[in-house]
């Protein structure tokens, strides 16, 4: 969900000393979300600072492009996911059917029995070690069982179980993994498990691979490159402006107030005139002058990693 560019406050100063109603007012907050999501949308970025988890392709480049800029901090970059925990129904008898969804709250598991659907639920704020969910999970019984792999007390039963979830970089959705089918076979469900040490952040919007200081002759610059690789690589940063940008917000301002008072005109009418005075042509699309401001920060989406 796109963060609001401006408040009502900001938009109000457009408004030339007019008072709104609390009816005004109700439009107004309705048209300052439309108008920020639409804006973020035109150039093709997010404006307010934000916290982000995602997955990137390596890329075999010195730079690693993320999606968000500018960057304010780097919490995280990890690759080499591998598997983490393995859940499977091994009750073929009774069931059809099996399968373990990543959710955003917890695992989704679902078993079918001669056409008839039974469905769990275990959170990760009830069950906050990897562990400790694979322990929820073999006590469901019905065929259920779950395993960590590697130690349950180390790497990776104490690692938290929330990490298995990454947000969808694209649209609402609310799955990371899954559904995969665990009916007589291990769903395996996977994490970045690897930190790297090497590497810094531009805030213009890349990571670059660092030569770590205590082994200068170790490395050379031209190995220092982001493998090839599909989602290989979890990175979780902070990007966006801490203050929204004085002339985006001018932009989300006159947008909201046009639309608003093109809302109280005929919603029919195309064009009014004046005879002698003026015509006014209501805007059916963007304002020209609100794209002016917008223009520097459009980005133009020559490449996408996706």
């Amino acid at each position: 969900m796109t963060a609001n560019l401006i408040t009502r406050e900001r938009a109000a100063r457009n408004l030339n000393g007019y008072t709104p109603t609390a009816a005004d007012n109700l439009v107004l907050d309705t048209l300052i979300a439309a108008v920020s999501s639409a804006i973020c949308k035109f150039c093709q970025r997010s404006f307010a600072a934000q916290n982000y988890d995602e997955l990137y392709n390596g890329n075999g480049q010195r730079r690693l492009f993320l999606r968000r800029f500018p960057i304010l901090a780097v919490t995280a970059v990890r690759y080499r996911p591998v598997t983490v925990l393995k859940i499977i129904n091994n009750d073929q008898v009774t069931n059809q059917m099996a399968r373990v969804q990543v959710t955003a709250t917890g695992l989704f598991l679902t078993r079918t029995a001669s056409g008839v659907m039974s469905t769990s639920t275990l959170t990760y704020a009830g069950n906050v070690t990897l562990q400790a969910l694979a322990t929820a999970i073999t006590a469901l019984g019905n065929g259920w069982s779950a395993q960590v792999v590697g130690s349950s007390t180390g790497d990776y039963g104490l690692w938290p179980s929330q990490d298995l979830y990454v947000p969808p970089t694209f649209g609402d959705g609310l799955t990371s993994q899954g559904a995969l089918t665990a009916r007589g076979q291990f769903a395996e469900l996977k994490m970045h498990t690897v930190e790297l040490a090497g590497y810094q952040f531009d805030p213009r919007g890349w990571l670059l691979r660092a030569i770590p200081y205590s082994d200068p002759e170790l490395v050379h610059p031209e190995d220092l490159i982001w493998p090839t690789g599909i989602g290989n690589f979890r990175v979780q940063y902070t990007a966006g402006f801490v203050n929204v940008p004085e002339d985006v917000q001018e932009a989300c301002a006159q947008w909201t107030v046009a639309l608003f008072w093109q809302s109280k005109r005929d919603p029919g009418l195309s064009r009014a005139a004046i005879p002698g005075a003026s015509t006014v042509t209501p805007y059916s699309t963007m304002p020209p002058g609100v794209a002016e401001l917008l223009r520097p920060y459009r980005v133009q989406m020559l490449e996408m990693n996706l």
